[in-house]
This record gives structure tokens, sequence and C-alpha cells, in this order.
């Protein structure tokens, strides 16, 4: 099954790239800053499609989707349900985005970017009680940036980072509108194809 798959990626640089109109990448996402995702979160994954619309000599136009898992695990006491529960909780992001690079003629293999999006945060937190106490999601939205730089290790291979910068507008009814609970920074590293 790993060559398998080790094929497939491999196969897909064939196909895809930073210079090709697809690309796809993956990589690790790094909560920042102190804020709820911050101080809570540890990154797993984060998967993007990248369509680029219009390649001009100067810049580039495209669309992108990112899929992000971020999780946090802990144990608390609950005074509503009187008991100590140990609780997991993952938040998925969903991120449509417009993007743009650069194409710079003296370095042709870095690629600086920008985007502008929106973010859907949806949590989903599991307790383990004795209790039965149900499950529980959630889901806050808002505008997103992003800025970046992209750099050409192969043909159709290339390394990454950029810094996502989220404002929500959408949550949930009783959280208060803070800096804290509305902000939300990440670091992404990671390869494309």
């Amino acid at each position: 099954m790993k060559k398998i798959i080790l094929l497939l990626l491999l196969s897909t640089t064939f196909c895809f790239g930073q210079l090709t109109k697809f690309s796809i990448e993956g990589a690790y996402p790094l909560p920042i800053d102190k804020n709820f995702v911050g101080d809570n979160f540890k990154g797993v994954a984060d998967v993007c499609l990248k369509y680029r619309i219009k390649n001009l000599r100067v810049i580039n136009f495209g669309l992108s989707l990112n899929a992000a898992l971020l999780n946090y695990n802990d144990t608390g006491y609950f005074p509503a349900y009187d008991e100590t529960l140990n609780f997991k909780t993952n938040l998925y992001l969903i991120q449509p985005r417009f993007f743009a690079e650069l194409n710079l003629k003296g370095i042709t293999k870095l690629r600086p970017f920008a985007g502008l999006g929106y973010s859907f945060f949806i949590t989903n937190t599991e307790f383990d009680s004795n209790t039965g106490i149900a499950d529980d999601k959630q889901t806050r939205s808002g505008v997103n940036t992003t800025l970046g730089l992209s750099y050409d290790i192969f043909k159709k291979v290339y390394i990454f980072a950029n810094y996502d910068y989220t404002v929500l507008s959408h949550l949930e009814s009783g959280v208060p509108k803070t800096d804290y609970n509305t902000q939300a920074s990440l670091l992404k590293l990671g390869v494309g194809f």
C-alpha cells in the first residue's frame, strides 16, 4: 500500500506544479498568536487545491480551497454536569480563497503571493463521560487573508510558507466578541506539486 501511495505522489509531480494551472499543496498548520486557536489547538495537516485562472507575465490570478485539521485534548471540570471530563476537540478549517502570485523577472523560482477569502471554523467536541453527554458542534466564520512565498526546488515541486490571518464575524451565541475570540493566525509550511 505504501508503494502505491508513493507512486501516486510521484506521478502527480508530472501533472501538477507551480507552473501549471492546477497544483496540490500539503502543509503543517502552526497556530500562532494569543487567541483561542493559538492557546489551545495543535496543527495536524492542511491540504490545498489551487487553480490558476489567468497566467500573465507579471502576475497570476487564481482560486484555491484549503482544508485543515487541528486538535485539542484536555481534562476539565464542568459544573453543569458536576463531573470532571476528558474531551477532544477537532477544528476543521475550510478556506475558499482568491489569490494572486507575482512572477519576479530576476528570481524566477521565487513567487510571493497574497490571498483574500473566507474561513469556516467548524469544531466538534467529543466528551468521555459516563453520563452520556452529547457531542458539541459549533461553526464560526469570517474573512481570511494570507501572505506567503513559494520557491521552486524542482521543475514541478515547490516549498512554501504563508501566514493566514482570519477575523471571525459570525460566532455562536454567548461567545464574547473580543480579539481573543475573533482573531486567528496560522503559519503554514509545506510542499506543493
